[in-house]
């Protein structure tokens, strides 16, 4: 409703995350985590700690094969001795990734979702996964996951439409959003 309450949101959202930084050199053990979205790309390592390093995030332009290619070989140019002890993949593009280099596992999204979501919240009982094609809804009951709902015939207000839509109106998706949290008269 207001400037206020946005600050108030973004504080303890910020909160949540307390304690993790992002860190100029590896650690002596580093974890390797990739997301193949349908239409974006995120990898970044951490440490121990939970401490980001190198996190990268782009638009995968339909194949994500040769985006993670040249992060890795970035990575392993600018620190030929870094040590990866474990490696995992989500998203759209889990199989061909996993596949293509190797990686330890491979996770389901709503798997991925739920851990990550725990970590900061233990309690948690809702999460919403607004993706590049689709919309995943699901219920946390008693420690699992009890229902999911997915939008299954119209990718209307997923990412990629969006991004589009967004695009097509001269707007970043990052300017959009911020122009829809703080309409005078936003859609219920």
């Amino acid at each position: 409703k207001s400037g206020e309450e946005y600050g108030a949101f973004k504080a303890r959202h910020e909160k949540a995350s307390e304690g993790i930084r992002e860190i100029d050199t590896p650690a002596e053990e580093m974890f390797l985590g990739i997301d193949a979205g349908s239409t974006t790309v995120k990898v970044l390592l951490t440490d121990r700690s939970g401490n980001v390093f190198r996190p990268y995030y782009t638009s995968n332009n339909g194949n994500p094969v040769p985006i993670v290619r040249a992060y890795l070989q970035k990575l392993y140019e600018d620190w030929p001795d870094i040590r990866i002890v474990s490696s995992a993949v989500t998203g759209y593009g889990e199989e061909i990734i996993r596949n293509a280099f190797r990686l330890d596992t491979g996770i389901v999204e709503t798997i991925a979702h739920y851990t990550a979501a725990k970590k900061f919240r233990p309690d948690v009982d809702f999460i919403l996964d607004i993706g590049g094609q689709d919309i995943k809804c699901f219920q946390i009951r008693n420690g699992a996951i009890d229902s999911i709902y997915l939008n299954e015939a119209c990718s209307s207000g997923c990412g990629s439409f969006l991004q589009t839509f967004a695009g097509a109106l001269g707007y970043s998706p990052a300017e959009f959003a911020s122009l829809g949290l703080f309409a005078e008269k936003p859609v219920d």
